[in-house]
């Protein structure tokens, strides 16, 4: 990359950020700075994961950022053969991924796929990996192949359904575009969207072929792996897989770097599906988004944080607040979760460096004020 474009990038970001970082609370700060750093690097590559060793024959495959974002991957390379943690947003980022790993990491066949929970970002390349391997089993929970028969088509048509907007977006952004660099992420942002809505126009729907109840472990000379269905977290089924001799988790969405969805989530129980997954001995945890988690101590941060703000929306509402008051009296500033330890930063930092954001207020703001109407909406829901 030329000098030329290095001052470009730095230049329209000072002129962007340059006023804003001095007034910043550090949340909003964390993420700019963040953001900075990423648009100084290139962004067109080749792969759409990064291949992080974890442990001895376990890798994280993490998304990089994509306008329709892609979930991590956990690949765990047993005796014969592979298994998968979850498989992205669509059939061809799925394909990629199954490229990189033979290129990269083995080539054994994947022959377990195991999705999570039903979410459109790690289930729909599940196609990919049933064309690559006609005898691959596709394991979830018996909840989360119901949840997909029942709704997957209305998440697809979702997810479809937004990008229209996103576009609109990404044009405003090219025409306010000042630079090559900034031209050039505008154009990539629209080349992105406009590509997943002619690729999922005719998506295959793809059902999980095994599922399972509580536990199930899957034997094998390089280690067992055991899945697990915890608790509600996330959505009502979502599992964990655990390598005991690799002392890994892959937990999807009950556990990741940025603050959570929690649309379909489960507030109360959350938490103490969390303290379940703890129960079990490891030293790092492959989430479904965000970075490789090494040690426990952001997993605490992030199970504190719902907890902590669960039980403020509830005060909140049994005082009869209305929700958009909630959401105005609830900030970052407010959240000690947030500000302990360093978590707001982190969560801040890790949308920077892994998310799209199309919109004005930062990520870190819009996360919460959605998790605060999800959480008022969701109370009852055990």
């Amino acid at each position: 990359m030329s000098d030329h474009h290095h001052h470009s990038r730095r230049d329209f970001f000072r002129r962007s950020f340059g006023g804003i970082l001095a007034g910043a609370s550090v949340f909003e700060e964390a993420f700019l700075r963040a953001g900075w750093a990423r648009a100084q690097a290139q962004t067109a590559t080749a792969n759409l994961f990064d291949l992080e060793k974890v442990a001895d024959g376990v890798f994280a495959a993490v998304a990089k950022p994509a306008a329709l974002t892609n979930c991590n991957a956990a690949i765990f390379v047993l005796s014969r053969d592979v298994l998968v943690v979850d498989a992205h947003s669509k059939p061809s980022a799925a394909a990629s991924l199954i490229a990189q790993i033979k290129k990269e990491v083995t080539e054994k066949p994947v022959r377990y796929l195991v999705n999570t929970h039903f979410h459109w970002d790690h289930t729909q390349g599940d196609a990919a990996y049933k064309k690559a391997n006609p005898q691959v089993q596709i394991i979830a929970s018996e909840t989360t192949k119901q949840l997909l028969t029942q709704l997957q088509r209305n998440r697809l048509k979702e997810s479809l359904d937004s990008v229209p907007g996103l576009i609109e977006a990404a044009k405003k952004r090219l025409s306010q575009a000042k630079t090559a660099p900034e031209r050039d992420w505008a154009n990539e942002q629209l080349r992105q969207l406009t590509a997943y809505q002619a690729e999922m126009k005719s998506y295959p729907l793809e059902l999980p072929t095994y599922t399972i109840t509580k536990n199930h472990v899957i034997k094998d000379a390089s280690g067992d792996l055991e899945l697990a269905f915890n608790g509600k977290a996330h959505t009502a089924g979502d599992i964990q897989v655990f390598s005991p001799a690799k002392k890994v988790v892959a937990s999807g969405d009950a556990i990741i770097g940025f603050l959570p969805n929690l649309n379909d989530g489960y507030p109360r129980p959350w938490p103490t599906t969390i303290d379940s997954v703890a129960a079990w001995k490891f030293d790092s945890i492959i989430a479904g988004h965000g970075p490789v988690q090494h040690g426990r101590e952001r997993m605490g941060q992030f199970r504190n944080y719902i907890e902590d703000l669960t039980m403020r929306v509830e005060r909140a509402k049994k005082a009869g607040t209305p929700l958009t008051e909630v959401q105005k009296t609830i900030t970052p500033g407010t959240l000690a979760t947030l500000q302990a330890g360093g978590f707001g930063s982190y969560v801040a930092g890790n949308l920077a460096k892994y998310t799209v954001y199309l919109g004005n207020r930062t990520p870190v703001e819009e996360r919460l004020t959605a998790n605060i109407a999800a959480i008022y909406n969701n109370l009852d829901k055990t």
